[in-house]
């Protein structure tokens, strides 16, 4: 058997994060043995999928392609990489090393790719208060994997999955809200605490490294040196501490900045842009002057959205006559045509003003609130002004009332 660099191999597979590469640690770090037939499966593996495994080209890609697409197309990736994988003639000839080590980065890459789907699309819209979600049914079969996985450490497609778990689902447990100005310095100590309550061992320790490493120059100073300390009271940590030394000592070194206030709530404007309800009348928020307005933005396709409206519709009943008054409940689709949203609000029989935003993705309430998933639900109050641009749902009946009704009072 021929020894066959760990980072030869990183390289044959198309992957290239250095960082990520230089802060893992591990007993099979250094190297690992392939055979000569393995070594040929790397090279054929990589002529075929190289791009797959290409994590900046793929991120690029990630921010031109719609949710539903994407989500196809690593589905088809990860099918293709595993048959290519399984029907390949030698295959037998692998040793279990090896095949745990492909399966990894094969299973780990769709993954890790589907979780910072949300996560870098958010982040380039700065003006966005909230992240979206990912449908449920896409994340569900993560629940029945293991994802404390230290022998995946070798992959580097499972190194990236940490950091992507780990920031997305601590953007879960706070409902998807981003981090204000206000509240920053809260960030990396909430992904560090649920990284401590989901992984264990070197998964733990590498994902602690890793968030820190990529957010470190966005985070307060005393946040950096506060969650540096739990890292570097984890076990062996000293290639870990110096390498996030290398990359975070000068911010470490520096005193928290004051805390910038918060910038104020935007008010609509009645130009702004105007949808079709139900008659064919174009509608503007203007026309809702002196009443809060609870938005829906949904449309037919939409799962989740279907979901919540067996629970708007017992948001309405606990209203009383009076409130119902001064309470618009609107309902925009973001179809793609007139006919399918006309056949859908028949069908579900939704109670509230009804409209149509025309163009899909590229329709002008998408483009304005910076929507990427729905549903998606916003508070306007009565002067028109958005207060909550990632209000809560209305399967959250309770809350959602009480931030009506606040509303409703002011």
């Amino acid at each position: 058997m021929k020894l066959f660099r760990y980072t030869l191999l990183l390289c044959l597979l198309g992957l290239g994060q250095v960082f990520a590469q230089s802060i893992y640690q591990g007993p099979q770090a250094d190297a690992i043995f392939t055979t000569a037939t393995e070594k040929a499966f790397l090279t054929d593996f990589n002529a075929k999928f190289k791009t797959d495994f290409d994590a900046t080209g793929q991120y690029a890609k990630l921010n031109n392609t719609g949710l539903d697409a994407w989500e196809m197309s690593l589905f088809d990736a990860r099918k293709a990489q595993s048959a290519f994988f399984e029907g390949y003639p030698q295959a037998d000839q692998f040793s279990e090393q090896f095949k745990q080590y492909i399966q990894a980065c094969i299973r780990w890459n769709f993954w890790h790719l589907l979780l910072a789907y949300p996560i870098l699309r958010g982040n380039t819209q700065t003006a966005q208060a909230s992240l979206m979600s990912l449908p449920s049914v896409m994340v569900e079969e993560l629940s029945s994997l293991n994802v404390n996985d230290e022998s995946a450490l070798l992959a580097e497609s499972y190194q990236n999955f940490l950091f992507f778990y780990v920031t997305y689902f601590n953007s879960k447990a706070r409902n998807f809200v981003k981090y204000t100005p206000t509240d920053i310095q809260a960030s990396l100590p909430d992904k560090a605490a649920y990284a401590r309550q989901h992984l264990t061992g070197k998964p733990y320790q590498y994902a602690l490294a890793r968030v820190l490493a990529e957010n470190c120059d966005k985070a307060p100073p005393s946040s950096v040196r506060k969650v540096f300390d739990l890292l570097s009271k984890t076990p062996a940590a000293e290639r870990y501490v110096t390498a996030v030394k290398a990359r975070c000592g000068e911010v470490m070194a520096r005193k928290d900045e004051p805390i910038v206030a918060a910038a104020k709530k935007r008010e609509i404007s009645p130009n702004t842009f105007s949808f079709a309800n139900q008659n064919g009348d174009q509608i503007t928020f203007d026309d809702f002057k002196g009443k809060v307005v609870y938005l829906d933005v949904w449309a037919s396709w939409c799962g989740p959205c279907r979901a919540e409206f067996p629970f708007s519709k017992q948001l309405q009943e606990r209203l009383t006559a009076k409130q119902k008054e001064k309470i618009v409940f609107l309902y925009l689709s973001i179809d793609e045509t007139e006919e399918v949203w006309k056949r859908a609000f028949a069908t579900l029989q939704l109670t509230g003003e009804q409209g149509w935003s025309k163009g899909g993705w590229r329709s002008r309430v998408v483009q304005y609130f910076g929507i990427q998933g729905i549903p998606r639900y916003l508070l306007i109050n009565k002067n028109g002004k958005v207060v909550d641009e990632n209000a809560k749902r209305p399967s959250q009946t309770d809350a959602v009332l009480q931030d009506i009704l606040k509303l409703v009072a002011e």
